[in-house]
């Protein structure tokens, strides 16, 4: 590598670029007196340096015995076989053998300081202190422009929630959260989400739905009755006539639902990366595998949560988890972060908002006590880094056509 390091320094813009870290002691022995004549080549002329003007100034200036002459003319035809590196490259290797031969240095003058016992380490200070700064990208510095910090208000709320009293008390959801919603089983966590991504396509927003324990025909039914309004009936009517009377093929370009089994996380990040979707859902999220084995089980899933954050920020898109409650939550309305199952707050901890659906009495009670078109649920929000906002909401849910509303006074007089 140092040999290509040398090749690509040849050229003046590579060379300029490096100037300020580009240190000829940090090279091998032999390649060291190359460097510098490369150095002091770029110094003498402004232009026209190539290989054979450092051969040239090496041979006259620099080398005085035959042996010595020889060695470097091998050298120089070496580093003309070889292949220059791109200016970022240079500068990210020629940075890092400088740090390298600087901390040797430092080493070997605290040897002799040892060694000599004294008292001051003043000069390895000073030497430490040269080391040069670590490459900065461009993204680690936050701007403080008023037309950044207006990008910032509008990419904010891209991802709206469908209930408008959710949406009223969070405002949406942004590229890089992950959001939990979790429940017991059968409570109608997978249902919310579908309406969640019926309401995304219906924008223009792309998901990618991971169906990891429900069937993912069931999972593309809840989103079009969700999308359409469509009970099964309908949904049945359409097949029958070979005819969609809905706006469904219109949409469904936004959605890929997988089915997926024993499927690694690394394998979810590495095509997020490549098909970059606005919005990717894990349902069930705690069943993904990883590549290493944990001793405890609450250790893997936190392992596992944080790889799904990494998800949301590499891939810069919204990751949402859905999660199981544990039975503490049973015949429970309002379900706190504390509920989630297998948690101990290391999944928790990984989350921008936690949203968990509960509610009070039987998840499903017999017929005569509620209208399965108007199941009154509880929205839970016991973290949210987004706006702060903590509560807890009443919602109402259909389950014949997966529609979700607010619960409000006007709602309750129909109901009751």
């Amino acid at each position: 590598m140092e040999l290509r390091l040398l090749r690509s320094l040849i050229n003046r813009e590579v060379y300029l670029d490096c100037i300020d870290i580009f240190k000829p002691a940090s090279f091998s022995e032999d390649l060291e007196g190359i460097a510098e004549t490369i150095q002091e080549v770029h110094t003498e002329f402004s232009s026209g340096v190539d290989l054979d003007i450092v051969h040239e100034y090496m041979i006259t200036k620099k080398v005085s015995t035959t042996a010595k002459k020889m060695l470097m003319v091998e050298l120089i035809n070496n580093i003309r076989q070889v292949k220059p590196v791109e200016i970022e490259v240079a500068r990210k290797f020629i940075f890092n053998l400088a740090k390298k031969s600087l901390r040797i240095e430092a080493l070997n003058a605290l040897a002799r300081t040892i060694e000599q016992n004294e008292e001051s380490h003043g000069h390895v200070i000073t030497l430490l202190s040269t080391l040069p700064e670590e490459e900065q990208n461009d993204g680690e510095i936050v701007s403080p422009k008023l037309e950044d910090l207006h990008e910032f208000f509008a990419a904010t709320n891209r991802y709206p929630f469908n209930v408008p009293i959710l949406q009223k008390r969070v405002g949406g959801m942004s590229r890089g959260n992950l959001a939990i919603i979790f429940g017991r089983p059968e409570i109608g966590k997978s249902s919310f989400v579908a309406s969640l991504v019926a309401g995304y396509m219906k924008s223009g927003i792309t998901t990618e739905y991971y169906a990891n324990e429900e069937p993912g025909m069931k999972i593309m039914l809840n989103i079009r009755r969700a999308c359409t309004g469509e009970d099964d009936a309908a949904i049945v009517s359409a097949i029958n006539n070979k005819k969609d009377p809905t706006k469904w093929t219109e949409y469904t370009p936004y959605l890929t639902v997988r089915q997926i089994g024993a499927m690694p996380i690394e394998t979810i990040q590495s095509r997020a990366l490549k098909s970059k979707p606005d919005v990717i859902v894990l349902d069930q999220a705690d069943k993904l595998h990883l590549g290493k084995k944990y001793d405890a089980g609450h250790e893997r899933l936190r392992a596992l949560y944080q790889k799904t954050r990494e998800i949301a920020k590499s891939c810069d898109c919204l990751v949402i988890n859905i999660s199981q409650a544990s039975v503490d939550a049973e015949n429970k309305g309002v379900l706190p972060y504390s509920m989630l199952d297998g948690s101990k707050t290391g999944k928790a901890g990984e989350a921008d908002l936690i949203l968990g659906i509960g509610k009070w009495g039987q998840i499903h009670p017999e017929p005569e006590h509620e209208d399965p078109k108007a199941q009154l649920l509880y929205a839970t929000i016991s973290k949210n880094k987004i706006n702060g906002w903590h509560g807890k909401e009443a919602m109402l849910f259909n389950a014949h056509t997966n529609q979700w509303s607010s619960y409000d006074d006007t709602i309750s007089r129909q109901v009751t």
